[in-house]
């Protein structure tokens, strides 16, 4: 018998990702999908059907707003345990990325604010997290249904942050289901009126999400995606995207070297 997932007590969560950033320096993901490469992406698929359920763990994020850092220790969980053997980030790792990025201190509790998700990514790409490094990211264009299960399948998972409506909060513990909310009290559906948060999507099927959220997974629908996410990010792990075992539609050389000229743009050579 399946084990009956444990209602999550959400009243001392605040908030954990804060307000986008826009940084003309993101890539594009367009620019790196070239149609002709790609494989054939299949109508359903879940890069997390190799951890059972409720086996993510929330990494910290139902005490500490740190949701922005667990996204990177669940998507480290999603490709190991595709491409070999899973690694499961310890709690401390995740803190210890949000301390340095948020300049969190563990000792006073009352001053956990959060930070923009960009920062994290920003982080990741010249640091480890957990033993695990990234070559680049990229931002999805909005609303973009194609590129958001283009970039689930091809690199594992799609790094999401979306401004949650009061509406979700109860769906959280019930249904399991996130959807934009049909009559009822307005206020309750409006974009950001619980707080903002980040998630990894980690499937998708027909038209709905799986995304791993506070240790569990659960469904977000796409229209739900659409109405409420405000970034979405291609994650590029080398170890993924070189792995046999997976899809892949980017060169790892194409990526380093958009990174150096990146940099001598910024040093103004």
């Amino acid at each position: 018998m399946k084990k009956k997932a444990t209602k999550i007590d959400f009243s001392k969560i605040k908030f954990g990702r804060l307000p986008h950033i826009e940084d003309a320096r993101t890539f594009e993901l367009s620019g790196y999908l070239h149609k002709e490469q790609l494989p054939r992406i299949p109508k359903r698929y879940n890069w997390g059907r190799k951890i059972r359920d409720n086996k993510w763990g929330d990494l910290g994020n139902l005490k500490i707003n740190l949701c922005t850092c667990a996204v990177a220790g669940h998507f480290v969980m999603a490709w190991t345990s595709n491409i070999g053997r899973l690694k499961r980030p310890k709690d401390e790792a995740i803190l210890n990325t949000y301390s340095i990025v948020a300049g969190y201190d563990p000792e006073k509790p009352e001053k956990d604010e959060g930070v923009e998700a960009i920062k994290v990514l920003k982080y990741w790409r010249k640091n480890e997290i957990a033993g695990h490094q990234i070559i680049a990211f990229a931002k999805l264009e909005d609303k973009n249904r194609e590129q958001l299960i283009q970039t689930i399948y091809l690199f594992g998972g799609c790094y999401v942050g979306i401004n949650l409506p009061k509406s979700a909060e109860k769906q959280s513990n019930t249904t399991k289901k996130w959807t934009i909310p049909r009559g009822g009290k307005k206020r309750d559906a409006k974009a950001g009126s619980w707080f903002g948060h980040a998630v990894l999507v980690v499937g998708y099927k027909d038209d709905e999400l799986r995304i791993v959220t506070w240790g569990e997974e659960m469904t977000m629908t796409m229209d739900f995606w659409e109405a409420y996410s405000v970034e979405s990010y291609a994650v590029f792990s080398e170890a993924f995207i070189q792995n046999d075992k997976t899809p892949t539609g980017v060169d790892v050389n194409v990526l380093r070297n958009d990174i150096k000229t990146l940099q001598k743009k910024k040093a103004g050579i």
